[in-house]
């Protein structure tokens, strides 16, 4: 009787009992610590008890009962930066992007490249297959006030005067982006108060404007017209500024002349009246009437020097001179 219960199919089968027992063991070992993981430290963790969800794992080790009890889904970090283009583009044209209209009565395509992260990993988790829906639409409606509120030039640079090195374009932009980014999570807010909250905030927001298709050849052509008169005007001053160097140049010269010549004649006239000047300014007055006389015979002979011929009548005597001349 105990050689039948010790023959080797009892034990063939005593041992394959102990090794289905230990394989079952493993198996419930191992589906007891199934959920139990490592989470990265990019990555937080939901756990949900029969479908409800019951706490937030961040990074670090994580400890939860196995499927179906509990359900681990990862989502993003709070501190992980996640990217996404609310505006396909194909060809440099938005596929989707209608036209928005900017405060001066401009035309201008957008589309932006938004970088968001997780503040309310539970809403996230309940909302993140609708979050980038909704994030296109966010964007258009919030794109729709801010460009009303603005010129084209604050897109777009449609003006020759300015570049995007330009320090003025540049803070524009900034302004954009910053005010951009300010209406979308104004409007995340007004979903959280309305009881459907996407568990998001968008930190940043780079704009890409481009003119619609059938506006750029106007605006080529006016930037061209643009230029030009530019180039015009340029030469106009150019040109200006030399003939007004050539006025200076002569103005100078002229001045030169006439200062040169004026001193030259004063400096004869003062050659001239230099003897008189000094009997004017002597010290005797008695004896210049002498002077005056001797000056004035040293002078005339001169001056009679140079007549064909010279009369002389006493002023005092009684004889008259008739000479010829014409009526007066």
């Amino acid at each position: 009787m105990n050689d039948t219960l010790d023959g080797p199919v009892v034990q063939s089968l005593r041992i394959g009992f102990r090794a289905l027992y230990l394989a079952t063991l493993l198996l419930a070992l191992g589906w007891t610590v199934s959920n139990c993981r490592q989470v990265p430290p990019e990555s937080q963790c939901v756990v949900l008890r029969f479908g409800q969800v019951v706490r937030v794992q961040p990074a670090g080790l994580l400890l939860a009962w196995p499927r179906p009890v509990e359900q681990v889904e990862t989502l993003p970090a709070p501190a992980r930066q996640i990217e996404m283009k609310v505006i396909a583009r194909t060809g440099g044209v938005p596929a989707e992007a209608g036209t928005f209209l900017t405060g001066d009565g401009g035309a201008v395509l957008l589309g932006a490249t938004l970088t968001w992260h997780v503040v309310d990993p539970v809403a996230y988790y309940q909302a993140r297959t609708h979050v980038a829906p909704a994030l296109n639409q966010l964007f258009a409606a919030s794109a729709v006030s801010i460009a009303a509120a603005r010129s084209i030039d604050e897109f777009l640079v449609v003006r020759p005067e300015h570049d995007d090195t330009d320090p003025m374009v540049q803070a524009q932009r900034q302004a954009l982006r910053g005010d951009l980014t300010k209406e979308i999570n104004r409007r995340l807010r007004a979903l959280e108060v309305q009881g459907a909250p996407l568990g998001i905030e968008v930190t940043r927001a780079d704009i890409e404007a481009l003119l619609p298709p059938e506006a750029k050849p106007g605006f080529d052509a006016v930037l061209e017209a643009t230029q030009r008169a530019e180039q015009g005007l340029a030469a106009a001053r150019t040109q200006a500024t030399l003939t007004l160097q050539a006025a200076d140049r002569e103005q100078d010269g002229i001045l030169t002349a006439a200062r040169a010549d004026a001193e030259e004649r004063v400096g004869k006239v003062r050659t001239q009246v230099a003897a008189i000047a000094a009997l004017a300014t002597g010290d005797d007055p008695a004896g210049r009437p002498g002077l005056f006389d001797r000056l004035y015979r040293e002078r005339i002979a001169g001056v009679l020097g140079q007549a064909g011929s010279v009369i002389a009548v006493d002023p005092h005597g009684g004889s008259r001179l008739i000479l010829p001349g014409g009526r007066p």
